[in-house]
């Protein structure tokens, strides 16, 4: 994903129903389980008419029906000025059998729950939620911003625009509170990653003076924790590093394309095997997500002379098979205690690395698949 993302615009232009957006509100809290429970987030999944409270079967086939006519759609801007629009329906496809529901919906939807998505970065899932077009107006405005704290002060008759309501409309401040500007408060700080608060700015000092603008104040939690994430990160090699501006950003990239921990796993290997970068060579390890670990290496002046690739019944044989492989070499590691405990503390996902004067092992092993490279000095 392109971590620079401007000028991003959701709309939809049909109002769901209140069964379709019941329906529709079940599904989400099926998908929002799922993540929960740690399993793999796909398009397709199965709910019964249980799922559904106190809706008859006829009553969840007309209401998916109506979210198949129902389309979504959202446009941004990328670093490279290429403009992206999208459209896609609430639903897929559906099927039924006795009561049970088969149902597809859009990879978008999906993504929305993803944290290194496009549908993620702009908000998506938050308009999920909201009932109101007002939200979505006004949320749209918010998503033009892109700093961690957004201070936005609307007139009366700014906000009833952007509400799309008639200007006599409301004319209490009480009424327009209580039917526009809770309720917004209550959808964003509940569905969205930002925190809005708001302030009345009167006519005058007195208490009763009418209310003229609004002043919303409003964190964007995800760039606050993103930005703490990096600063977390660069602390680890900061003592290494001139050019700290690029080294940030580059840092900010990787949390953005791989995910905070994969990105700190990357550094710490770097970190704990005393491998000291260039800001240049930092920077280009961090953009191809820490696998070029080969180049790193050829930089200490070692040759590749063993790689392999295969599929293991589990951890123990791959460990077992570099074991052999290294007493092949009429090295025998058998005597060294530091690789022996290092192979046996090896765990699936971790990175695998070995090393001393005459050798270096690195490996990776997950899911059954298993991967090192033995390197050996020039």
């Amino acid at each position: 994903m392109n971590s620079q993302i401007f000028n991003q615009d959701i709309t939809i232009n049909k109002r769901t129903s209140k069964l379709e957006n019941s329906i529709f509100l079940t599904i989400l809290k099926k998908i929002e389980q799922l993540k929960k429970d740690g399993v793999e987030l796909k398009t397709e999944f199965l709910l019964t008419t249980n799922d559904f409270k106190k809706l008859t079967k006829d009553d969840i086939q007309i209401g998916l029906k109506g979210l198949m006519e129902k389309y979504i759609g959202y446009s941004y801007c990328d670093a490279d000025s290429r403009y992206t629009r999208v459209f896609f329906p609430y639903i897929s496809f559906f099927s039924e059998t006795n009561g049970k529901f088969n149902i597809t919906v859009p990879p978008m939807i999906i993504n929305a729950f993803k944290k290194n998505s496009v549908e993620c970065s702009i908000s998506l899932r938050t308009f999920f939620y909201f009932r109101k077009r007002s939200s979505h107006n006004f949320f749209n405005l918010v998503l033009k911003n892109n700093s961690e704290n957004i201070s936005l002060t609307l007139t009366i008759e700014e906000l009833k625009e952007l509400f799309n309501i008639k200007d006599e409309a409301y004319d209490r401040f009480f009424d327009f509170e209580k039917a526009l500007l809770k309720p917004l408060l209550q959808s964003i700080n509940s569905h969205s990653n930002y925190t809005l608060i708001y302030n009345k700015i009167k006519k005058g000092d007195a208490k009763n003076n009418k209310v003229t603008a609004i002043e919303f104040l409003l964190k964007n939690n995800a760039l606050i924790q993103k930005s703490a994430e990096t600063n977390y990160l660069i602390q680890l090699v900061k003592n290494n590093i001139e050019d700290y501006k690029n080294v940030w950003e580059s840092i900010n990239s990787c949390i953005n394309d791989i995910g905070f921990i994969q990105c700190k796993r990357a550094i710490l290997f770097l970190k704990e095997n005393n491998l000291t970068l260039s800001d240049a060579e930092l920077i280009n390890y961090l953009k191809r997500k820490g696998e070029n670990i080969e180049e790193i290496l050829q930089l200490n002046n070692h040759t590749l002379i063993k790689e392999k690739i295969s599929l293991y019944k589990d951890i123990s044989t791959f460990t077992k098979t570099i074991y052999n492989i290294m007493i092949g070499y009429n090295f025998y590691y058998s005597l060294n205690f530091k690789f022996l405990k290092d192979i046996k503390e090896f765990q699936e996902g971790d990175t695998f690395f070995y090393r001393d004067e005459n050798y270096i092992v690195f490996g990776t092993y997950l899911e059954n698949r298993g991967s090192f490279k033995i390197f050996q000095p020039q």
